[in-house]
């Protein structure tokens, strides 16, 4: 039988202290299938998403809802509540039995008068529209704000792993890859989030020469041994200002939280020690 995924997106970065709000009309809109036409030739999760999945015949991808918008300062309580729930209206709309998953490109830094974990309200609201049992997996930039209700309401979430940032792409791809794991090996995924009490920044977060790469190497060494199914370490966007604003590391195993929580505090202590 052919399984559905449903495809949606909503990301923007803020600054609480930018003090001009954003608003909805900031945002770009797409629905359906102008979603994988814009990202068709693009570099983002969506893009790589789509391309795991692109040549099956066992799955069809549904694109649902698509919105982004450049950094400014808080979206208004009315832009955030338009946004919101047209999101999860366009996912409640393309509901149907044979929807096996759902998708959904974030960036994790957002932020709304009124409502300081919009990605957390998002995911709240979809897992209510949905049940209990079909899974969620996430993207998340690693500036993202990674809450204890997105945890609650999603599976598995995959975070970038450069800065400056050069693997949008292959995050979502790294999404695809966890879908599969979940839709054809009934991968049963389980994560640890282990918080760390900094902000950082400066020239030791660039990936590719930093400190803060070595440790993220030893998140993809997780991934691609099979150790993990995800490893991650976020270290926020300090410029927006949330009750769980820190760094995190972040791993997601199948069905073992014993080494998810090992290897989450094996990156946490390596971070604390630079």
């Amino acid at each position: 039988a052919m399984r559905r995924i449903l495809v949606a997106s909503c990301e923007q970065e803020i600054s609480s202290f930018n003090p001009h709000p954003s608003e909805y009309s900031d945002f770009s809109i797409l629905r359906g299938d102008e979603v994988f036409a814009a990202h068709a030739q693009a570099d983002t999760c969506v893009r790589g998403f789509y391309d795991v999945f692109a040549s099956r015949k066992d799955v069809e991808l549904v694109a649902t809802y698509s919105a982004g918008a450049p950094s400014a300062g808080p979206l208004s309580a009315a832009g955030f509540s338009r946004l919101s729930s047209e999101l999860v209206e366009a996912i409640g709309g393309a509901m149907s039995p044979d929807v096996a998953a759902i998708y959904l490109s974030m960036h994790g830094a957002m932020g709304a008068l009124g409502e300081l974990d919009p990605e957390g309200h998002i995911l709240e609201h979809v897992r209510a529209l949905v049940g209990p049992d079909i899974p969620i997996v996430v993207s998340l930039d690693l500036h993202g704000i990674l809450t204890d209700k997105m945890l609650r309401h999603c599976d598995a979430i995959a975070v970038y792993h450069t800065y400056p940032h050069d693997d949008f792409t292959r995050t979502g791809e790294r999404a695809g890859r966890l879908m599969e794991a979940i839709l054809d090996r009934g991968a049963r995924p389980v994560m640890a989030r282990i918080f760390i009490p900094a902000l950082v920044r400066g020239p030791e977060l660039i990936t590719a020469t930093g400190l803060y790469g070595r440790i993220i190497d030893r998140a993809i060494a997780m991934e691609r041994s099979g150790e993990a199914l995800s490893a991650a370490v976020l270290i926020g966007n300090p410029f927006t200002d949330a009750p769980e604003l820190g760094s995190q590391a972040l791993v997601v195993t199948d069905n073992d939280a014993a080494a998810a929580e090992r290897l989450a505090r094996e990156l946490a202590d390596a971070f604390w020690a630079k």
